[in-house]
């Protein structure tokens, strides 16, 4: 099994758990449950599912069925947390006590990185922009291209991190270049991000009325009465439309600008039947 601080989600630490004790040992879930001091012979499998949680005192008999270190449950209480939070901003507050204490272990390693790249609007922007732009390393430059501009000591944090990260690089000339690279990070940090990143764009989006002119700009909103199935028929056209941009963004030559482009379709009512 994977050491305990590569995981995000303590249900997936379970799941891995028992299938590698059942696989060299014949366990069982009353086997867990038992160590564990409870009574129901399912409840591993029910934490596995998610169709039941942990609380601090359970989470702790948890930890010592897994024979977890001092620190490894500190973490492990962590990730129940943050597995179990409700709100983005909850989970942002226990990922982050998480990231801090792999950090104090020094067993992080890009993870941080990954999680950084989605908190700021600008990242993406600029790892995009500085194939465009001839700024060396005048991040004075870099700042003012953006729209809204940033701090010239942001720039500079942005193009480290994404050098880091893997996604831009620095030829001898002093021309920097967009590099293809991918993050990869766990389902539940994943989805933090899209939720961050989402946030930070929106705001975005809603500043853009006094920022750009109205021919730079299209922003416009629909108020629909529509059933499930149209709900499934409208979000298959959004993503259709969405590969259609993307291939003119691909097929775009001598690009000069960066555009951001949100989509935004969700509900502003419950079904009649509730």
């Amino acid at each position: 099994m994977k050491k305990i601080f590569s995981y995000t989600n303590f249900r997936t630490l379970l799941r891995d758990f028992y299938e590698e004790k059942k696989a060299f040992e014949g366990y069982t879930y009353r086997d867990f449950s038992k160590q564990a001091g409870m009574n129901s012979s399912s409840w591993l499998l029910h934490l596995i599912k998610g169709s039941k949680n942990l609380s601090k005192h359970s989470a702790l008999k948890v930890a010592k069925v897994l024979k977890l270190k001092k620190k490894e449950t500190e973490y492990f209480l962590l990730m129940v947390q943050f597995t179990q939070a409700k709100s983005s901003d909850e989970k942002n507050n226990f990922y982050k006590q998480m990231i801090a204490l792999k950090r104090r272990l020094k067993v992080i390693k890009i993870t941080e990185e990954q999680y950084q790249y989605y908190t700021r609007w600008y990242h993406p922007v600029i790892r995009s922009l500085v194939s465009k732009i001839a700024f060396g390393n005048d991040y004075t430059v870099l700042a003012k291209s953006l729209l809204p501009s940033i701090s010239p000591s942001e720039a500079r944090k942005s193009v480290n991190l994404l050098k880091k990260l893997g996604f831009i690089k620095q030829l001898e000339n002093g021309k920097w270049i967009q590099v293809s690279s991918a993050l990869s990070t766990g389902d539940e940090v994943s989805s933090l991000n899209v939720v961050n990143y989402h946030k930070q764009v929106s705001k975005l989006a809603e500043d853009a009325f006094d920022r750009c002119s109205r021919d730079l700009r299209d922003i416009s909103a629909l108020t629909l009465g529509i059933n499930k199935s149209d709900v499934r028929k409208i979000k298959a056209r959004i993503q259709e439309f969405r590969k259609e941009i993307m291939d003119i963004a691909k097929n775009s030559v001598n690009e000069d600008r960066v555009y951001q482009l949100n989509f935004q379709f969700f509900p502003v009512s419950k079904p009649a039947e509730e």
